[in-house]
């Protein structure tokens, strides 16, 4: 849950959020208001790079005293941070916590989950959907394939490491340059079985390999005994929204018998993909 801002943060946010600066706001000045902190929010969110105020003042043609006022709150308020050494702007973590929660509570759709029971009934194995958040691995919502006596319990909300996992490795993999170097720095490359990938330069070539060809596998890197294939669910501007997985144990599922699976796995990809354009 969010932490609810101090009584002085909620006066500060009236006044930079809901009244301007000299006239007293009426009903529409309200929602100009606001439509114009949602504008700025969004397109920190949407930016592939770092951006700088005079970068938002440009493309969401906003007053110049208020897009200051506005960014100066939200990162008062952790929902922006600025780089380090920098004053260029990126979302902050009360954003990403906001974010995640809203990503969660969607995939209760009803359509969406529905999406990933279709799949493990084609499948017969487990499937999950997953996203970055912090540099981990979140499941947003998981099916287990019930009728098989071996079940892998991590359920929603579970992270997983990004070198070693299936989702982790295409995140990184269609991750912006930029990004994509930052979250390589960050890892330890840590061992979790004799199978995963320690050399920066092995992963380095793992990655472009998915890349290539869209899919992305763990094999046994994560949990010994366990394989897992992940696909990309894209949105319209071919940015990577979330992946969807399958996973189970390498006993019934090689990555030959994943690669039999591509197809349907690929296809509940672009379903979700459509109801995550269709519900913004």
């Amino acid at each position: 849950m969010l932490p609810a801002p101090a009584a002085s943060n909620s006066r500060l946010a009236e006044q930079a959020i809901d009244k301007p600066r000299q006239d007293k706001p009426g009903r529409e000045d309200k929602l100009s208001a606001t439509g114009r902190s949602f504008a700025i929010l969004e397109h920190v969110a949407r930016a592939r790079t770092a951006v700088d105020v005079m970068d938002i003042i440009d493309a969401l043609n906003l007053p110049k005293a208020t897009a200051y006022r506005l960014v100066d709150w939200f990162v008062t308020q952790g929902f922006l941070s600025r780089e380090p050494g920098r004053k260029r702007l990126v979302v902050g973590p009360r954003f990403t916590a906001l974010a995640f929660g809203a990503l969660v509570a969607s995939m209760r759709d009803t359509a969406r989950h529905v999406i990933l029971q279709r799949l493990v009934a084609a499948v017969s194995e487990t499937c999950n959907v997953g996203s970055l958040v912090n540099g981990e691995i979140v499941y947003l919502d998981r099916v287990e394939a019930e009728h098989w006596p071996l079940r892998l319990q991590l359920g929603i909300g579970s992270r997983m490491p990004l070198h070693c996992t299936a989702i982790g490795k295409l995140f990184l993999a269609f991750a912006p340059a930029r990004q994509r170097r930052n979250l390589l720095g960050s890892l330890s490359l840590e061992a979790f079985t004799e199978h995963t990938i320690t050399s920066m330069s092995r992963l380095d070539e793992e990655l472009k390999q998915i890349r290539r060809e869209r899919v992305s596998f763990d094999r046994e890197e994560f949990l010994v005994g366990v394989t897992c294939a992940a696909v990309p669910v894209t949105g319209v501007e071919g940015d990577v929204l979330a992946a969807v997985a399958v996973q189970g144990p390498v006993a019934r599922l090689s990555v030959d018998v994943v690669c039999r699976h591509l197809p349907v796995l690929r296809q509940a990809a672009v379903d979700l993909a459509a109801t995550f354009d269709s519900h913004g």
